[in-house]
């Protein structure tokens, strides 16, 4: 009889083969391990079908370890939007819980907490530490069409404040191309609306971002984006925190978008990191 730890590492070995064979298929590929909740191999199908996105994302889940092999697009998505889709499909995981609504909704055999009431839910739980559990509602929201294009903004947000001039031009380069391919037809009725007022200011503003020489140059250009992307940001209705934050000092004052609770300048960096304060909160 095998042992419990070969057991593991043959597991272990299946995930590991079956995220290298998904990155050799998906562009700009990372990848990670993440925690799903299920109780069987009845779940397995619906748990990959809800992470799964046709040269985006592929997720491989062993109901055995509860633990799935995630390879994904990072120029097109994140770890964090392939788990609350899969939240959205009734399934905790360790970054959202499920709606008791969609939980509900599984086939009997495939109820992991039982069965619960949407006036009495059972208390659920994940395996994640406490500080990455996000609020229940977020896992009820839909994320939008948007998010990849907002990742980039706080992706090139961080490299400011790291005073990255590199990572700022990447990433700017991946923000002009995500403008550019946004499909009006898959927004929100609100997200349209603003887009329609934004969207060639941002694409020329995205450009002069991917074009600035220097990091002055750049934290210029992202003054002027943040202002632009603001309002679409909002309308997005994001499922998670975003602070709006102002600094005083630059240029006679200017604002940043964070999904940091807290203040990291990106116009200075370590020069004067904290200044500035949060003027509003979105969600």
């Amino acid at each position: 009889m095998q042992s419990i730890k070969n057991i593991s590492l043959g597991l272990f070995m299946t995930l590991i083969t079956s995220s290298i064979y998904a990155g050799a298929q998906i562009s700009n590929a990372k990848t990670a391990t993440v925690t799903i909740r299920g109780n069987s191999r009845a779940c397995k199908t619906q748990i990959e079908k809800a992470g799964t996105q046709k040269k985006q994302a592929q997720l491989t889940w062993d109901p055995s370890t509860q633990k799935a092999a995630l390879v994904y697009n990072s120029h097109t998505t994140t770890k964090d939007a392939v788990l609350r889709r899969v939240a959205l499909a009734g399934f905790d995981n360790e970054s959202y819980n499920a709606p008791v609504t969609a939980y509900q909704a599984l086939p009997e055999g495939c109820r992991y907490k039982g069965n619960i009431t949407a006036m009495h839910p059972q208390k659920d739980t994940c395996d994640a530490p406490m500080e990455q559990h996000r609020d229940h509602a977020a896992a009820n929201a839909t994320v939008s069409k948007l998010e990849s294009l907002y990742q980039s903004y706080f992706s090139i947000q961080q490299a400011l404040v790291r005073s990255d001039a590199k990572t700022v031009a990447q990433k700017a380069g991946e923000l002009a191309g995500l403008v550019r391919s946004v499909k009006m037809g898959e927004l929100s009725a609100r997200e349209h609306n603003v887009w329609m007022s934004v969207m060639k200011k941002l694409d020329q503003q995205a450009a002069a971002l991917k074009g600035a020489s220097g990091i002055e140059k750049q934290r210029a250009a992202f003054a002027s984006l943040t202002e632009t992307l603001y309002p679409l940001i909002k309308a997005s209705g994001s499922p998670y925190k975003v602070y709006y934050n102002h600094c005083p000092m630059y240029h006679g004052g200017a604002y940043w978008l964070s999904k940091e609770q807290g203040i990291k300048n990106p116009y200075y960096g370590s020069k004067m990191l904290t200044c500035g304060s949060t003027k509003e909160t979105l969600q």
